[in-house]
């Protein structure tokens, strides 16, 4: 799709495969819709692609080539590809936050895999996320040899211009330092919320939460707070996770608030 003058493709490196316990808080009796048949939650782990003017950025970069027990990655450089991109291609990766299955690409084997990009991430993760890991640690690897390579550029602050028309806005609670991603170009927006929502039932049902969320009453007042300021807007709204990576609009009311826009 195209947000104004810029192009905006979501992508997906695989899938997740997470156990019910992993949304704590959520009645699944009264959601059935949201297993699969192995009774897990399946879902997508999802990129997104951006060309603006002569720069093009991808917001996450997925798992990687693992499969773990709870899910595979591996597809990003093949969906990258259908769209004419080679990894040399990307000039910008901006990483919403640092958990594993949003930087598995950044680095292969101690190589930076996306050999001319600068790669964003939040100066809050570090401290979690790479001085704390442990040695063996993907993320704290990958982090670490992108840093040898002097590839990395971190996030601080709130409203960061990124590239024409992308601003990095501070969305802290699911990790310290997890930021969102506005486009914006002419009087269309989008917002591409990474994990700062797990799932749209969240925006008629915020009691529940991941299990991943570092700060999960902090990570609860940020959804909070996007769902007024998008709530009966034009805005687009996607996540890294949320089912078949479409986007929708939050609108006013109560029942079902946040509307697919193929539904």
């Amino acid at each position: 799709m195209r947000i104004g003058d810029i192009e905006l493709i979501a992508l997906s490196d695989g899938v997740a495969k997470l156990p019910q316990q992993f949304y704590i808080g959520l009645d699944f009796a009264s959601h059935p819709e949201l297993l699969s048949d192995d009774g897990r939650v399946h879902i997508p782990i999802g990129c997104y692609l951006l060309r603006t003017g002569d720069t093009t950025v991808l917001l996450d970069a997925g798992m990687g080539p693992r499969r773990l027990s709870w899910g595979e990655g591996g597809a990003l450089p093949a969906e990258l590809a259908k769209h004419g991109v080679a990894p040399g291609d990307i000039d910008v990766v901006v990483a919403s936050h640092l958990h594993t299955d949003h930087v598995g690409w950044l680095a292969v084997d101690g190589v930076p895999f996306f050999a001319n990009a600068t790669v964003r991430y939040g100066h809050a993760d570090w401290g979690e996320f790479v001085d704390s890991a442990g040695p063996d640690d993907h993320t704290r690897n990958v982090m670490e040899a992108l840093a040898d390579a002097d590839r990395l550029q971190p996030i601080e602050g709130d409203m960061v211009t990124l590239a024409p028309g992308l601003t990095a806005r501070a969305t802290p609670g699911h990790t310290l330092g997890h930021y969102c991603l506005v486009v914006s170009s002419g009087e269309e927006r989008a917002f591409l919320l990474g994990d700062a929502v797990e799932c749209p039932l969240q925006l008629e049902e915020p009691d529940f939460y991941a299990m991943s969320d570092v700060d999960p009453k902090l990570a609860a007042r940020t959804r909070e707070l996007l769902w007024r300021e998008l709530e009966g807007t034009d805005a687009l709204v996607g996540a890294a996770h949320f089912q078949g990576l479409e986007f929708g609009r939050v609108m006013r009311g109560t029942g079902t608030r946040y509307r697919f826009l193929g539904g």
